[in-house]
């Protein structure tokens, strides 16, 4: 066996681009817990009322292309939050094929809550604007360079 070191070295974990993005992205979503714990929400049922705080209204395949969830994921999430009553479902009126996902005065409600969250968690990450700016440019960068790795294997 003839393995060079650098090509041992690439085999390592702390070499792994994907275990650093695969780790970060547990440790921000164990750090938003606590702060969504307050709100009755989870993760991804903070993300879909993110979505729904900016459009209010929006169209169920939509959302899921939005958020980059499957319906078989995205189904439960909007079920539990209208059980929570801070969305309602309804069939699309021009076409009964399609859902349309709203939000309903609750849903509303809760954004006066959730406003203090991403300031909470830019203090507790001690980030600077201008940092928060980089470290999105260079995710937004990443995810792109993905997005275009993937089209070419599909």
């Amino acid at each position: 066996m003839n393995n060079s070191k650098e090509e041992n070295d690439l085999l390592k974990l702390d070499k792994q681009l994907c275990f650093r993005l695969y780790s970060s992205s547990r440790k921000m979503t164990r750090l938003y817990k606590p702060l969504l714990k307050a709100l009755n929400l989870t993760y991804p049922q903070y993300l879909v009322m993110l979505v729904l705080w900016d459009e209010e209204t929006i169209n169920f395949k939509l959302l899921g292309e939005k958020l980059e969830l499957k319906t078989g994921t995205l189904t439960p999430l909007l079920d539990r939050l209208e059980k929570l009553g801070y969305l309602l479902k309804e069939k699309d009126k021009n076409d009964d094929r399609k859902t349309i996902v709203i939000i309903t005065k609750n849903g509303k409600l809760l954004k006066n809550n959730a406003v203090t969250v991403p300031t909470t968690l830019g203090n507790q990450l001690k980030l600077t604007t201008e940092e928060y700016k980089k470290y999105i440019a260079i995710l937004d960068e990443i995810a792109m360079k993905l997005e275009v790795a993937e089209k070419k294997y599909k």
